[in-house]
């Protein structure tokens, strides 16, 4: 174990009594449930079914329960623009800016379609997640089949991750590390490429005889009962995942590869079958007549009309893809059990019902899931403050949104609903924490800071140490008296959003030992995320699972090379004992050593992420130097506050101290006592000598009081 670690262990053992394992039941949302403002996409199209780009707030009205309701917050989304969060405005408010995004569920349907059709549903899925979405676009991954529906990657950032999925369809991922948040399909795999391709295999594990499946879902279609009753649980499958994914904003589009399930289900017997039971019927002779196929199954098509209620209502819609046009020459192994006429048309009716698109005939999968995106490239997320209401938490609120320009059609959801906190499943407050992770969203109850500092180790590995700190105030308000349990999440994420590292901390702390401490100082959470050189996007969620509070944070940093000849420095770093607060480690999945560069020598110390200054107070700062002038300049230092409006503020300096490590690391450490400066927000502004421009500028937020 290296010097700086057992420094830092030694002065922070003592905070954690013990350690919680982490339940989905236990994830809530920063939102929280007091709705005051309602966020709702509405997707406009001409008469030829395209997307209206162009359009303004005021071609819009809204009504909520037949009352018009103001147009409160606007945007316009042109998603294929690549701008990625840019284009989504993040001086809007969280709730539009999560509703804005575009989420897909790829959707394969393992019950109703040949193993071919769904192997080279997998390729083409793959081949489109490389060079399909854009920026900002998140996708999850599914599969229906006899366990049920199951979700593999919850809606995520990182396509890689989604394609992992897809390439692993049909094994059992044992043996993958499983993302508590759902974010990553294998968090082992962050580990496994750095080269920016996806790097993933497809899995051949299907059956080694395709008729296996085939004879064996024949069998289910000439059993009648038992092909009913499974057409009836997938469909209530589809009307589950709608209702689950009513917790995420914005709208979801499923994507579903299949084959489809027999038409006459719904609609009873076709053709020469149905000519025969009719003549059945008028000539008396009753008992060679299935009811169920001539007339269609009555639960069957109940079911399909709670699917589409509740698709409406969430605002999901279901694309379709018949995966038998997918196989080429159309043999009958690769059609499933049923005719592909039959099939066609259970998804042309699920597509056309939902107002999702239906693809057959094509074996361009990735080119039909890029009309898809094409399709719904152009939209616009409204909001309004919903009017006054005596509805109760699950009770539908009914929506109509309009277009005032005339040819044009709007596609919105049909309400929306508040949940009662107390009654919402796992499975829910796993997706709303996830959300929050996925749309880099800030805010909530309790407030969070945080400060990254790049830095090159004693053998030269790259990482980006993070200070996370959550305000003491904050964390106290709602907790119990005894203990403190936590869960804390943290990803590092590049600019293409796939997932460079990420932790997980559940600690719970002795309230009657580290109150104070917290209260006074807040609670400092100590990671170092493994980052390749270029910027990183890192998002924090912490969380209270007693009393539901949580809190979130999204910042960007800029890792350097640190080659010979380059300079960096680091953020201001107003130094503090780690004695006196709370301190916890937490190791990330690719970075498993945390190597920690706040030292002074023998001397650890731990920044503040919130700092502040108080007149007439002196505090130590310290500034981590990577190349640059030698030794001895540092007397020449510089230090200024910059107001919100610019105006600048030279503060004095005492004697520098000039620290040198084998990192070869200048710690510059300068004494700073503001003295007649006006409280408030400003920017600490170090200048390094014998530098030029911002390669030898520190600057950091801070308060001063």
């Amino acid at each position: 174990m290296n010097r700086s670690r057992t420094l830092w262990l030694a002065s922070l053992a003592f905070v954690c009594a013990g350690s919680a394992s982490i339940t989905a039941q236990e994830v809530p949302s920063v939102f929280g449930v007091d709705v005051r403002l309602v966020a709702v996409p509405a997707f406009v199209t001409d008469k030829d079914g395209k997307a209206v780009p162009g359009l303004l707030a005021e071609d819009f009205e809204i009504e909520e329960g037949g009352r018009k309701v103001p147009v409160a917050g606007f945007l316009a989304v042109d998603a294929g623009a690549g701008s990625g969060d840019a284009a989504l405005h993040r001086e809007a408010s969280p709730r539009l800016t999560a509703a804005a995004r575009r989420q897909f569920v790829l959707l394969f349907d393992l019950t109703f379609s040949s193993p071919a059709g769904i192997l080279k549903a997998r390729r083409a899925a793959i081949e489109f997640l490389e060079n399909g979405p854009q920026p900002g676009d998140l996708v999850a991954v599914a599969k229906a089949g006899a366990g049920g529906l199951q979700i593999l990657v919850g809606f995520t950032p990182d396509r890689a991750q989604a394609a992992s999925a897809v390439a692993m369809l049909e094994t059992t991922g044992a043996e993958r590390v499983r993302d508590p948040l759902g974010l990553a399909y294998d968090l082992g795999f962050i580990l496994k490429d750095d080269t920016g391709k996806f790097g993933v295999q497809l899995a051949q594990t299907l059956p080694q005889d395709p008729d296996d499946k085939t004879t064996l879902l024949q069998m289910l279609r000439d059993n009648q009962d038992q092909y009913r009753q499974r057409v009836a649980a997938y469909v209530g499958e589809l009307q589950g995942l709608a209702e689950l994914l009513d917790s995420v904003h914005g709208r979801k589009q499923v994507v579903l590869l299949s084959a489809g399930f027999d038409q006459s289900m719904l609609l009873g017997a076709e053709g020469a079958e149905r000519v025969e039971s009719s003549q059945s019927v008028v000539e008396g002779r009753l008992w060679d007549v299935q009811g169920d196929r001539h007339f269609g199954d009555a639960q069957t098509r109940s079911g399909l009309d709670g699917l589409f209620t509740a698709l409406a209502r969430t605002d999901t819609v279901i694309h379709t893809v018949d995966v038998t046009g997918i196989a080429a020459g159309g043999a009958l192994d690769e059609r499933g059990s049923v005719s592909g006429a039959s099939g066609r048309e259970s998804l042309a009716q699920i597509a056309g019902r939902s107002g999702g698109r239906f693809v057959r005939e094509t074996n361009d999968l990735a080119g039909a899931l890029r009309e898809v995106l094409d399709a719904s490239r152009h939209y616009y997320v409204l909001a309004f403050e919903p009017a006054g209401s005596k509805k109760k938490p699950g009770e539908l609120h009914k929506l109509k949104v309009k277009v005032k320009r005339p040819g044009l059609t709007v596609s919105h959801r049909a309400g929306y609903v508040v949940r009662d906190p107390k009654a919402t499943p796992a499975s829910v407050t796993q997706l709303q924490s996830a959300e929050v992770i996925a749309k880099g969203l800030s805010g909530g109850a309790l407030r969070l800071q945080a400060l990254a500092v790049p830095y090159r180790g004693l053998r030269g590995e790259v990482s980006l140490p993070v200070v996370l700190e959550i305000e003491g105030e904050s964390l106290l308000a709602h907790a119990g008296k005894k203990a403190l349990s936590l869960e804390v999440f943290g990803y590092c994420l590049d600019p293409d959003g796939r997932i460079q590292d990420a932790f997980t901390l559940t600690p719970t702390l002795d309230l009657g030992q580290v109150s104070p401490a917290l209260k006074q100082k807040g609670l400092q959470i100590l990671t170092a995320f493994r980052a390749r050189p270029g910027p990183a996007d890192l998002r924090f969620l912490v969380r209270d699972p007693a009393s539901g509070q949580a809190g979130s944070l999204r910042l960007t940093a800029t890792v350097p090379s640190f080659e010979a000849g380059s300079q960096s420095v680091s953020p201001p770093l107003i130094m503090d004992d780690p004695r006196a607060r709370v301190v916890l480690p937490a190791a990330s999945r690719a970075n498993p050593r945390i190597e920690i560069p706040f030292r002074l020598q023998d001397t650890a110390f731990t920044p503040q992420a919130f700092p502040l200054l108080r007149n007439g107070e002196t505090r130590e700062v310290c500034v981590m130097a990577f190349g640059g002038p030698a030794t001895g300049t540092a007397a020449t230092l510089t230090a200024t506050l910059i107001r919100e409006d610019g105006q600048s503020l030279p503060l004095e300096l005492a004697s520098p101290r000039d620290v040198n490590d084998a990192d070869r690391f200048r710690r510059l450490v300068v004494s700073l006592t503001p003295k007649g400066v006006p409280a408030g927000a400003y920017r600490l502004r170090l200048d390094l000598p014998g530098s030029s421009g911002d390669e030898g500028r520190s600057e950091l937020p801070i308060r001063v009081q």
